[in-house]
């Protein structure tokens, strides 16, 4: 799921660290209006590293303010007219076009080689489609590009699951709840992957 919230307010203007922890303060304890607008500006400063941190924030509204801004910095990494296309790709998958939604996403991954949202949509995508194996492999070029990505390791997990390589899937989940502490289906799929690893032994 992602918001768009990019729109709720103008281009802030660049003038450093002390605006982007302004921000920060005003996201993690502000009333609700305010924690929207701190995080639109954090969004338009591509705050990534301040979102990243906040997603692992105990408080729950913080932690979700945060996951939604990052997000839409990386589904507007390259710009309005990618970000459309990526829109429609979203649709069409959300409509279980899945066919329609990877060509889509590979005709964005072709033109942005190194745009990492597009290639973890496609393995959305594939994953959907019963190819958990090139799912898999997509997602890791997806970390490779932004080590980071919560989203991409979960999909990592699932996949890894779905193909029973029950240390890949312990691998991964454990860098997702790094990032997500409080993710449930991180969690989850660790305790699967500690389970069935037990019973080899």
């Amino acid at each position: 799921m992602s918001l768009r919230l990019i729109d709720e307010a103008s281009r802030a203007p660049d003038d450093g660290e002390a605006k982007i922890l302004r921000w920060r303060k005003q996201l993690e304890t502000g009333a609700p209006a305010e924690r929207r607008l701190a995080l639109a500006r954090l969004i338009e400063a591509e705050a990534e590293g301040v979102l990243t941190e906040l997603i692992a924030s105990p408080d729950a509204v913080t932690a979700e303010l945060a996951t939604a801004g990052l997000w839409e910095c990386w589904l507007n990494e390259e710009g309005p007219a990618a970000r459309r296309k990526m829109d429609k790709g979203i649709a069409l998958m959300n409509a279980g076009d899945l066919a329609g939604a990877i060509e889509s996403f590979n005709t964005l991954v072709k033109k942005y080689p190194r745009w990492a949202e597009a290639l973890n949509k496609q393995a959305t995508a594939l994953y959907l489609l019963g190819n958990a194996r090139l799912s898999f492999k997509v997602c890791q070029r997806v970390v490779e590009l932004k080590p980071d990505h919560f989203g991409a390791w979960n999909g990592m997990a699932l996949c890894a699951a779905q193909l029973e390589k029950w240390p890949d899937v312990l691998t991964a989940a454990r860098e997702a709840l790094r990032l997500q502490p409080t993710a449930q289906a991180n969690l989850d799929l660790l305790q699967l992957a500690e389970t069935r690893l037990r019973e080899r032994e």
